[in-house]
């Protein structure tokens, strides 16, 4: 029986619920809205199972040792889909194309989407609409359901599978499929900074639908159509509160805000506020995710691309390699301090937020749809970056950082 501080180092990756023969394991939200595994005792049988697929138990590693020289030896690349698709992507349009292209091979694609209640979860799918679903980033973490025994099922019957997730989301489902190659497997994790509550967001939205009026339909954490990817939007469609209206004549509304200069929930979700504990000390740095293909932003992107993003690719086996060396778009090689020095969350944790255990504490005491929840944590740094950013200095001061992480990356 799976047994260790599942608040301190469980990652949520529901291998242990999906392994369980019996089904002695489900997966519940604890205090902070995190999905952490339940035993049931008098069920379980003592098998064993969950511990083997359990990342966290497989995987012994000092974190503190992770540096960007663990990629050493791995290909690099940037690539941008020239495609109108790459447009709703967060970045360049890469695990789109990669999902177009196990469609087309009568595939399956296991990714992130937000669902009619706008929470995030994974689902499985070959329809081409959800592959638009799953395009963009959610600052959430998502839920997985039963989808790793989904993929295991589609494998077994021979089909081509793509699963796009977080570091131990990868991890998670590569000790579940009993830590070996499947050829026809194919995963890609994405370059993590960590991953929020989702109790946390359900309040954040039930705070927007009070402030603008309107049930909250569609979410776009990453929205390009406002002024494309040098400065993404938070981008919220709302359908108005009926009153004399008719569900006929209900009309939407759409709010759109900077991503990280204005939106509060964003901006403390990149401060580390809600942050589940175990991304405070990620075991899935560097190597340690499983995965075949590491994608992320490319902040700089190309003057090729345009102002529509770039993403920057490590190529962790010769599959994922190949892959990318075939996938529809533009793919260039690059060194590995050019495309992905500047992304230290490669190999490095987030630390702890000092106040993240006052947040949780205080969250009971907010009424629902209350936005003071977020705004009373808004640090002095938040107003910092929304002047530099009227002031047309944003983007040089993150040029600036950026130019100095790369080059003195460790």
């Amino acid at each position: 029986m799976i047994k260790f501080d599942f608040n301190i180092d469980c990652c949520g990756c529901t291998s242990c619920a999906n392994s369980c023969p019996v089904e002695a394991i489900a997966m519940k939200q604890n205090e902070n809205g995190f999905l952490m595994p339940v035993v049931n005792e008098a069920v379980c049988i003592q098998c064993g199972k969950c511990e083997r697929v359990c990342p966290h138990l497989n995987i012994q590693t000092d974190v503190s040792k992770y540096s960007l020289s663990d990629f050493n030896g791995k290909n690099t690349y940037l690539y941008y889909l020239n495609e109108k698709e790459r447009n709703d992507s967060a970045s360049g349009g890469f695990v789109y194309a990669v999902s177009t292209y196990f469609q087309q091979q009568n595939g399956v694609v296991c990714g992130c989407i937000w669902n009619k209640s706008i929470v995030a979860e994974h689902i499985c799918s070959s329809e081409k609409e959800d592959l638009h679903r799953m395009q963009s980033s959610k600052y959430v973490q998502s839920d997985l359901n039963r989808c790793f025994s989904h993929i295991k099922k589609e494998l077994a019957e021979g089909r081509k599978v793509l699963f796009c997730g977080t570091p131990c989301q990868t991890a998670g489902l590569h000790f579940f499929l009993g830590n070996k190659e499947h050829e026809n497997l194919l995963s890609i994790a994405v370059i993590c900074h960590g991953v929020g509550s989702p109790l946390v967001w359900e309040k954040y939205k039930k705070s927007l639908e009070k402030k603008y009026g309107g049930k909250l339909l569609l979410v776009n954490q990453r929205d390009k159509s406002f002024k494309g990817y040098n400065q993404s939007f938070c981008k919220y469609t709302f359908k108005e509160n009926l009153s004399n209206n008719t569900s006929a004549t209900a009309k939407t509304k759409i709010i759109g805000m900077p991503t990280f200069l204005a939106d509060p929930y964003v901006f403390l979700f990149t401060d580390n506020l809600f942050i589940r504990n175990s991304c405070c000390h990620c075991q899935y740095k560097g190597i340690n995710n499983h995965a075949d293909i590491i994608v992320g932003d490319f902040y700089e992107s190309l003057v090729d691309a345009g102002n529509m993003g770039c993403s920057c690719l490590i190529a962790m086996t010769e599959k994922g390699d190949t892959l990318i060396r075939s996938v529809q778009g533009v793919v260039k090689q690059a060194s590995l301090h050019q495309t992905v020095g500047s992304n230290a969350m490669l190999w490095k944790s987030v630390a702890k937020h000092p106040r993240r255990d006052e947040f949780f504490h205080e969250m009971e005491n907010y009424k629902d749809g209350d936005i003071k929840l977020f705004l009373d944590f808004l640090p002095i740094r938040f107003k910092i970056k929304k002047v530099l950013n009227q002031l047309g200095l944003f983007n040089l001061y993150l040029s600036l950082k950026r130019t100095y992480k790369r080059y003195h990356c460790k």
